[in-house]
C-alpha cells in the first residue's frame, strides 16, 4: 500500500462564499484592489479558516489556481483577479464586487465586436485597471521588497507560473455564447480570434513578469469552456494557440471542468504538458491509460460535498484511490457556501486512514 501512495496528496480551499457565510466577511472592491488592504485581511482569513480546521490543509486560496508551495514565503498579491475578468475591466466591462462571493463583470465588452482588432489596438499598459496594478507593483517593490515576493497579475503565488483562462472560455466570456456560433460560421475569423487573445496573453504574461521582476516558470490554462466543444473543435480552434504560448511561458498545467473524458486524446497533443486539473466525473482510469504518469489534479464532483453521505465519501477515495495506479495525484476541491464542511473533513480522515497524511502548512 505504501507503494500505492506515494506522490499523493490533499488540499482544500475555501471560497469567498464560503467565508461570508460562515464568519461574516466583505470581498470590497479595496480587498482585490488595494494590495495593503488585501494583505492585512489575508492574514485574518487564513488564521480564522485555520481555527476552523485545526491541522487540515485547507487555506484561503483562488480555486485552482495557488499552489501551496508558492505561498510559502510572505507574498503581496497584485491584482488578486480571475484572467477573464482583468481583461473584461481593461476592454471596459464594470467590475462587479458584490461582496458575499467572486467578483465579476457586469457585461461581455467584446460582444458584436471583431476581436482582434480591439485586441490589437488596446494599449495593455496604458489603460485602467493594469496602469493602476503596473503602479502598485513597483510601489510594493519598494515598500516590501525585502521581506516579500510581490506576485503581479496574471500569477498566484511565487512559484512563477502565469495564470490565465483558456482561449475559448475567454472568448465567451468576452464575447458572449456568439462566439461558439462563429466557429461554425466563419472559422477564419473565429481562429484569428483565438489567436489574437492568445498574443493578449502573451503580452500581458511579459508586461507584468518585467515589472514584478519574476521568471515566469509555466502556464495555468482554465478552460472552463472546452466541454462545451468536442475534440475536433479543439484540435481544429484552440491547441494551436495554446500550445504557442506553452512555448513562450512553460510547462501547461491545464483545467478541464466536469467530465473530460472526450477530450483526453486532444489534450495529449498539448506540448509541453506537465500536468491536468480535471473534474472527478473524468475516468482516472482512461486518463492513466493515456498518459500514464503524468500529474493528475482532480477535483471531487460537486456532490461529494454537497449531498454526499459519510459511506459515499470513503467509497469515492477508495474508487479514486485505485484508479490511480500510484501515478502523481493531488486531490483538491474549494469549499463552497451551502456545501458541507463536514465532508471535506470525511474526505481528510478517509485518506488519512489509507495512509495519505498532509498538516496544514503556514502560508502567506
Amino acid at each position: 500500500m505504501s507503494t500505492a501512495i506515494d506522490g499523493i496528496a490533499v488540499a482544500g480551499s475555501v471560497s469567498f462564499g464560503w467565508l461570508h457565510a460562515e464568519g461574516g466577511f466583505v470581498f470590497d472592491e479595496a480587498f482585490f484592489t488595494d494590495p495593503s488592504a488585501r494583505l492585512r485581511r489575508e492574514r485574518i482569513l487564513q488564521e480564522y479558516v485555520a481555527s476552523r480546521f485545526p491541522d487540515l490543509p485547507i487555506y484561503v486560496l483562488e480555486a485552482s489556481l495557488v499552489q501551496v508551495e508558492g505561498r510559502r514565503r510572505p507574498v503581496v498579491l497584485i491584482g488578486g483577479l480571475q484572467p477573464n475578468l482583468l481583461l473584461g475591466a481593461a476592454l471596459g466591462a464594470p467590475l462587479v464586487f458584490p461582496g458575499d462571493k467572486d467578483p465579476d463583470i457586469a457585461s461581455a465588452p467584446l460582444a458584436g465586436s471583431r476581436i482582434p482588432d480591439r485586441l490589437e489596438a488596446t494599449d495593455w499598459a496604458a489603460t485602467w485597471p493594469f496602469s493602476m496594478f503596473l503602479e502598485q507593483v513597483l510601489r510594493a517593490r519598494e515598500t516590501f521588497g525585502r521581506t516579500h515576493v510581490v506576485v503581479p497579475p496574471f500569477f498566484w503565488d511565487a512559484t512563477g507560473r502565469a495564470t490565465i483562462h483558456g482561449l475559448l472560455t475567454t472568448a465567451v466570456k468576452l464575447a458572449g455564447q456568439e462566439f461558439l456560433l462563429q466557429m461554425t460560421d466563419d472559422p477564419p475569423y473565429a481562429r484569428a480570434a483565438l489567436e489574437a487573445l492568445a498574443e493578449a496573453y502573451a503580452r500581458l504574461i511579459r508586461l507584468f513578469s518585467k515589472a514584478a521582476g519574476m521568471t515566469v516558470t509555466g502556464l495555468h490554462v482554465g478552460e472552463c469552456s472546452a466541454g462545451m466543444i468536442g475534440p475536433g473543435r479543439f484540435r481544429d480552434f484552440v491547441l494551436e494557440p495554446t500550445c504557442r504560448l506553452a512555448r513562450e511561458t512553460g510547462p501547461v498545467r491545464l483545467h478541464s471542468c466536469g467530465r473530460s473524458d472526450n477530450l483526453l486524446e486532444v489534450f495529449a497533443a498539448i506540448e509541453p504538458l506537465a500536468c491536468l486539473n480535471v473534474g472527478g466525473g473524468t475516468s482516472l482510469t482512461a486518463l492513466r491509460q493515456r498518459f500514464g504518469m503524468l500529474r493528475v489534479d482532480l477535483l471531487p464532483d460537486n456532490r461529494l460535498l454537497t449531498e454526499a453521505r459519510p459511506s459515499e465519501v470513503d467509497a469515492w477515495v477508495r474508487r479514486t484511490l485505485e484508479a490511480n495506479a500510484g501515478g502523481p495525484l493531488e486531490i483538491q476541491y474549494h469549499l463552497d457556501a451551502g456545501q458541507r464542511a463536514e465532508n471535506a473533513v470525511r474526505l481528510h480522515r478517509a485518506l488519512a486512514d489509507a495512509g495519505i497524511r498532509r498538516r496544514r502548512e503556514p502560508i502567506y
